[in-house]
């Protein structure tokens, strides 16, 4: 395989909510306009899971963060938890807008924590207590 201008690529920012939407991989000499990683956020792991792992949660409220979760077999006892960051589904990009009638799209519930060994995770809630559905909860990245 030779190089050339389509050969190498990067990851560049793309103006979404959806975190596995957020970057997409570009030319590496590419100028991808104005949009760029964005400084002041609230932090991200390193690691993304694609697709998100499901585990199984306790919290001391519905809407609240996981105390305890089970994940990989694994029971993580939770001792510091930050959150909820709320990422709303993407009704602008939707021909019908926020009602549409097509695929459903379900809030998500972000929270940073940190389990008694010291792992820290970025699990997820989709969906909300009292909808249609009944709420998952999700490990979506490790941090470093």
């Amino acid at each position: 395989m030779r190089l050339g201008q389509d050969a190498v690529l990067r990851l560049a920012p793309a103006d979404r909510h959806i975190p596995e939407r957020a970057q997409a991989w570009m030319p590496a000499m590419e100028r991808n306009g104005s949009v760029s990683f964005p400084s002041s956020a609230l932090p991200r792991p390193l690691l993304l899971f694609d697709p998100p792992q499901g585990i199984e949660v306790i919290a001391g409220v519905p809407d609240g963060p996981p105390l305890r979760l089970r994940w990989r077999g694994t029971v993580h006892e939770v001792v510091h938890a930050e959150g909820p960051e709320r990422i709303a589904p993407e009704w602008w990009r939707q021909r019908e807008g926020h009602r549409g009638t097509g695929a459903p799209r379900t809030t998500r519930d972000y929270y940073r924590i940190e389990d008694s060994r010291g792992r820290r995770l970025w699990v997820f809630r989709r969906g909300l207590y009292g909808g249609e559905t009944v709420p998952a909860w999700y490990v979506h990245g490790l941090f470093a």
